[in-house]
């Protein structure tokens, strides 16, 4: 009988060891970054992640906002007349947003998911949770800078207009339908992509996942994600896109999307589902991966 290979067994422990602690980001030395190390280089991420993808926002918000009167034709004339300016209205605010907002998000996902691993909670359950819990963080901080990006795109509203005319109040308008959004994404987003990379670490014969394998593994996540939530964020695009005290932003997540229904048609509750499946699943995966190479490497050479 031939007898086990004890380099194979110890590969085996050691990439079943690197899934039960994928909450906690170590060094080879073993070293763990500090929550404020660990929240500016997360903001740091969600900055270059977001820049490349921030016309196809641009796109959405448009599509999602207008449905059915939206025009391919007027939108191109925009870019035409004024491409960087355009594309890119709302990348200021909507980045001092984005950098506390994904970072919190992060911070939320690690957090949760490290203290559900000490109550040794199976993987399934664990993920689904921390998920929720990274959803639940990034309202707080996303809702305002989404709706400032909003009217940025379709009613050409600088933030200094914004805060001066709609106030704190109207900054958190729709973020009722922005938090049911956020908690469905990035429940299944986290769920199903880490689901992917335990089931490549199993897979793989050096017991590991690559980054370029963790953002393949974000696409399908993101997809499936962006598109079981995207009737809830053309709701909340056409809330947060109306003026403060006006009819449309008074309505409850409910009442938009049978609006849409019954004057547009159904199919208007995923306008804007092509823009978003393309910018979502990959900023996110692509956030995802720049968050843990950052770390590693703050680990590695800075600490």
């Amino acid at each position: 009988l031939a007898l086990p290979d004890p380099s194979k067994e110890k590969q085996s422990v050691d990439g079943v060891k690197r899934m039960k602690t994928k909450f906690n980001k170590v060094s080879s030395s073993g070293k763990q970054l500090g929550q404020v190390s660990a929240f500016g280089i997360s903001g740091l991420a969600a900055l270059s992640s977001h820049v490349v993808h921030h016309p196809l926002y641009t796109l959405k918000s448009h599509m999602m906002m207008h449905g059915a009167e939206f025009r391919v034709r007027k939108f191109l004339d925009n870019i035409t007349r004024s491409p960087v300016r355009f594309l890119y209205r709302g990348l200021l605010s909507r980045c001092m947003g984005v950098m506390p907002e994904k970072a919190l998000k992060i911070q939320a996902w690690n957090n949760v998911g490290k203290k559900l691993e000490s109550w040794n909670y199976s993987p399934l359950p664990k993920y689904l949770i921390a998920g929720s819990a990274a959803g639940a963080a990034t309202t707080v901080l996303g809702c305002p800078s989404e709706r400032i990006m909003i009217l940025a795109h379709v009613r050409k509203q600088g933030v200094i207009h914004v805060a001066k005319t709609i106030g704190f109040k109207g900054l958190y308008q729709g973020w009722r339908v922005t938090l049911k959004r956020d908690i469905i994404f990035n429940a299944l987003f986290f769920t199903i992509r880490d689901v992917l990379v335990d089931l490549r670490v199993r897979m793989s014969s050096q017991h590991r996942c690559g980054r370029f394998e963790r953002f393949i593994a974000g696409l399908p996540a993101g997809i499936l994600a962006a598109t079981v939530s995207c009737p809830l964020d053309v709701a909340k695009t056409r809330i947060q896109g109306a003026r403060l005290g006006s009819k449309e932003a008074e309505m409850s997540t409910l009442a938009v999307m049978m609006d849409i229904i019954q004057k547009q048609g159904p199919r208007y509750l995923f306008k804007g589902i092509l823009p978003r499946i393309y910018v979502v699943p990959s900023m996110m995966s692509l956030f995802y991966v720049f968050d843990e190479a950052f770390k590693q490497f703050a680990l590695d050479n800075l600490y």
